[in-house]
């Protein structure tokens, strides 16, 4: 016998001391003190904002375990957590070649957990469904462009009801567009954080989509069968209702790169700094081997995906993988799916930012100093034409305030100023906007949630 002949038994892996564990804690509570980044900032005490706490927390953790998966006791349950986005992509990936990786949860800042569809790829190739993405996108950018309020804005739920009817038609055919119960089904769904609930509203769902699915006769066809529809609508929803409104917030402070797709750069750079999904929590259901380590049957594999790329970014750590379609699918693999997601509110953009110019009402973004959050729901975003303003649709200032309760003009001295005007508005329609708000008394302003 001789030195090459013996092996190294897999170990457990190293369990985080209870300082490091309420480090994590620390940092899963911090994510719901949104309140905390101005005041830090502007006293120029920007580690003390919700992000760089999270990451000096997180990187003194992994300094101790070596930068290897630790096993960390949380007030949102005990998980193995690695450190680096490639770990944890080879260590889910390891799991699902075992056949050890069961139910998937997304894993809310507040700690909520929502059940995500299991991983189904379409069958028809992403380069074959490009001339309809792209068709369908231009249709629908022109019913949100209609229905822009007198502001110039978009609200939230007519935002929402046309990018659902275009994940629809994308996904299903032309024939589910005018079937809006099948995005309030998968909404439930999404909402629902049983897992009994959420396999009761996965079959409503599926019982929905199932004539869209097997309709032989329908042109075009779905994407696929039950499964891949499923999770393509879901992933597909989520990019055009969450990531769209984000990445047209960026739009309004990143200016054109020279010989770079600008649409593209932008959506790309919001799912990688608000991906939809943060943070996702992977059950083991049979023991596998990763490297030297033994992760036993009933561990939970946390990727805080989100967090972990900031850690990388700090130690100069690449990625073995850049793909933006990872932010949308918690598969260990590259996910087409995902990528139709992606296509999809590119060119939903592509076809907005041709007719019309994103302002950003009410708050601004520092390009310099961009939030650790942005909810989608939170936006006020105005599509100013980027010709000539006609005053049926640009009245006056394109923003306008957020608080409830204003004057009969709509927006206060204090607030007129940080009001954007729409590109191209002449003085004399600005002067008549002023007359106009001189008599509209008893109109109300509408509210700052309830628009994109």
């Amino acid at each position: 016998m001789n030195a090459g002949d013996t092996t190294t038994a897999p170990r457990r892996p190293a369990t985080a001391w209870p300082l490091e564990n309420a480090l994590v804690s620390a940092a899963f509570a911090a994510q719901r003190w949104s309140w905390i980044d101005a005041p830090a900032r502007a006293l120029g005490l920007t580690s003390f904002t919700r992000r760089q706490l999270t990451r000096q927390g997180l990187a003194q953790i992994r300094r101790a375990a070596d930068g290897r998966p630790t096993r960390l006791r949380t007030a949102f349950g005990t998980f193995l957590m690695p450190f680096s986005v490639d770990d944890a992509f080879t260590l889910v990936g390891r799991a699902e070649e075992a056949g050890a990786r069961g139910r998937v949860t997304a894993l809310s800042d507040e700690g909520r957990r929502s059940t995500l569809s299991p991983h189904a790829a379409p069958e028809l190739p992403l380069r074959a469904l490009l001339p309809r993405v792209r068709s369908l996108a231009v249709e629908e950018a022109r019913e949100l462009l209609a229905a822009r309020q007198a502001d110039g804005s978009v609200s939230r739920d007519d935002w929402c009801a046309v990018t659902r009817r275009l994940a629809r038609r994308l996904v299903l055919g032309d024939a589910a567009a005018d079937d809006p119960l099948i995005g309030d089904i998968l909404e439930a769904t999404l909402r629902s954080t049983e897992p009994d609930e959420h396999a009761d509203r996965a079959a409503a769902l599926r019982r929905r989509v199932e004539p869209y699915v097997h309709d032989t006769h329908a042109t075009p066809p779905a994407i696929g069968d039950d499964a891949v529809v499923e999770h393509a609508l879901e992933i597909v929803t989520r990019a055009l209702t969450e990531t769209a409104p984000q990445a047209l917030a960026l739009l309004t402070v990143r200016p054109p790169l020279p010989g770079a797709d600008h649409i593209e750069l932008t959506v790309t750079e919001a799912l990688r700094r608000y991906p939809p999904l943060a943070a996702t929590v992977h059950e083991v259901t049979a023991p596998f081997a990763w490297r030297d380590m033994t992760v036993e049957t009933g561990t939970e594999i946390l990727c805080a995906t989100a967090w972990l790329r900031d850690l990388d970014e700090d130690e100069g750590l690449v990625p073995a993988s850049e793909d933006p379609s990872t932010a949308l699918c918690a598969a260990p693999a590259p996910c087409a799916a995902a990528e139709l997601a992606v296509s999809a509110a590119v060119e939903l953009l592509r076809a907005l930012t041709r007719r019309a110019e994103p302002v950003l009402c009410g708050s601004r973004l520092d390009p310099e100093a961009l939030p650790g959050t942005l909810p989608a729901a939170s936006l006020t975003i105005a599509l100013a034409e980027t010709g000539a303003a006609s005053p049926a649709k640009v009245p006056g200032p394109v923003c306008r305030a957020r608080r409830p309760g204003l004057p009969p003009g709509g927006v206060p001295r204090t607030t007129r100023r940080s009001c954007r005007r729409a590109p191209g508005a002449s003085r004399s329609t600005r002067a008549a906007s002023r007359s106009a708000r001189g008599s509209r008394a008893g109109t109300t302003t509408p509210s700052a949630s309830s628009a994109v």
